[in-house]
Parts: C-alpha cells; structure tokens; sequence
C-alpha cells in the first residue's frame, strides 16, 4: 500500500488488490495534511468498490447504508483489509456486507445492495429552485473563497484559527474533487443560513462507466455534510471562536443511487446540503445533476 498526501487521481484512491477470494486491500490511502486519519469518503468508495467486484456484470448499485465504528490510520503499514460477504444473490436485488479491518478491529461496516436496471427511473420533487443557483462558471472554488477570506481579514483572525484555515485550504486543494461554493460572498456571513450548496466536478478526467462514477459520488458524499449540520446548530468550525463544535465526524451514512448518472470531467454536478434542524445531528443531502 502506498500513502497518497495528493488526492487529485481518484482513479488510483479507489483502486483494490483481490489479496483473496472477497478479500480485497487499497492500493493507496489518503491521509488528511494533519494527523493520520484517512478521508472517509475514500473508506465508503473503496468498501463499495470491494463489493461491486463480486457481482455479476449487469447489476448496478442501488443504495448502501454504512457506520464508521473507528478512524483509519494511514500510518499503520498493514493498511486495511475490506472482506465481503455474500448476504443474498437473487434474481433482480443482490446484497452484500463489507467490512473495514485494521489490526484486527472492524472501523467500518457497509451493507449495500445490487439490482438489476428497470426501465422506468425514480424522478425528483425538490422545492429548491435550480435557476436561483449561480451556475459553476460564477462561482469561486472553495480555497479560493477561503484564501480570499484570509487575505482581506489575516490581520484579524487569532493565530490558532489563522493556522487552522491554512490547513484547511492544503487539504481541499488536494482533494480529488473540486467544489466550488455557490454563496462565495456570503462564505463566511453570520446569515449564512442552514443549507450549503456546492458546485462540483473530479479534478481529473475520470471513466465514463456509470458503476465506476457512483464510486465517485459514494466518496464525494462525505465532504461538506456535517459543516451543514454545524451550521445549522450555529456553531463555528474546530479552532474557530466559540461557540464552536470539538470534533466533526459522520457516524451512519446512507446513499440511494439512480442508474441515469453522467459524471464527466467537464460536467458540474450541483450537490445542495440541507440539514434537519429539528435532528440537528441529521442531514439529508440531494445530490442533482444538470
């Protein structure tokens, strides 16, 4: 296993070694700059990949439901080990489990299910009018929103928070998905409200096969989310002045996939963030693509 600090081929972060018979190991591992852990979205596309590896040509991904009982550490030179069972193969649905082990402790759980394509698609009703969204061509990506934000207030901010958005910017910057924040005026306004929505593309060209790019969007998934629930609660990001949240991580994630998906290298997708305020520790994420 090699360790990536660069995320931008999404390609190679997915990609597996069948070490077994539903045994399966990364060929690399993304680390955030600070600290050791692994990027969740990286976890959930590489336990999706394990399991898509042993269904049948024809099936596609339907929807997965997953728990992070732990972080990956990228240090540990055994890396993680992704086993699969094989819950249920039937006709139309196929369901497999998959779990995350690193020194012999389960840090990940995915249950993912397979069907076959049905002629007619689930459609969409959303009250969120699209035309009111700033397409992609006016919108700044998300370190530049943030570098901005810190050129014109540097002088301002306390040195920790100062230190704390620079890492910040170094981690998004790699990252293998570019985002950029339709609201980028209002990027760090008090009335920022409790949605986020974010433009965003694969920095690098990426398979037009439709299984490989729900891959894609299983590790886009867990960027943003829980920052939405954050600021619903009202609350600033680690390091930020207070009143601010300690920690951020997603515990449970679920994700429901439609076969009509085209995510190419210069297609933008919009991924709008809506939080339920009552649950505040629940978001709902509508992913739509224009």
């Amino acid at each position: 296993m090699v360790l990536s600090k660069q995320g931008q081929h999404i390609e190679e972060l997915v990609e597996l070694q069948e070490m077994e018979k539903d045994m399966f190991k990364p060929v690399k591992l993304w680390k955030l700059d600070s600290g050791t852990n692994v990027f969740g979205g990286i976890i959930i596309a590489q336990a999706t990949h394990a399991a898509t590896k042993t269904v049948q040509a024809g099936l596609h991904l339907h929807s997965l439901h997953c728990y992070f009982s732990g972080f990956a550490d990228a240090s540990i030179p055994s890396g993680i080990d992704y086993t699969v069972e094989r819950i249920r193969d039937g006709n139309s649905y196929v369901t497999r489990s998959v779990k995350a082990i690193q020194k012999s402790r389960c840090i990940f759980s995915l249950l993912v299910s397979f069907h076959r394509p049905e002629i007619n698609q689930p459609s969409f009703q959303t009250t969120i009018d699209i035309s009111e969204v700033i397409g992609p061509e006016n919108c700044h990506s998300l370190e530049f929103s943030l570098q901005n934000h810190l050129d014109q207030n540097r002088h301002s901010i306390p040195p920790d928070v100062l230190g704390f958005i620079e890492q910040l910017i170094k981690q998004i910057k790699a990252n293998a998905i570019e985002h950029r924040d339709t609201r980028s005026e209002q990027f760090y306004s008090k009335n920022h409200g409790s949605s986020q929505a974010y433009w965003f593309r694969a920095r690098a060209k990426i398979r037009s096969d439709p299984a490989y790019q729900k891959l894609i969007l299983a590790y886009a998934s867990d960027f943003g989310f829980i920052d939405t629930v954050r600021i619903g609660m009202g609350l600033h990001s680690p390091g930020g002045p207070t009143p601010r949240a300690s920690m951020l991580v997603s515990i449970s994630h679920s994700m429901f996939f439609c076969d009509q998906l085209r995510l190419l290298r210069l297609c933008s997708s919009l991924y709008v963030l809506l939080p339920m305020i009552a649950e505040p520790t629940l978001c709902v994420s509508l992913l739509m693509l224009q």
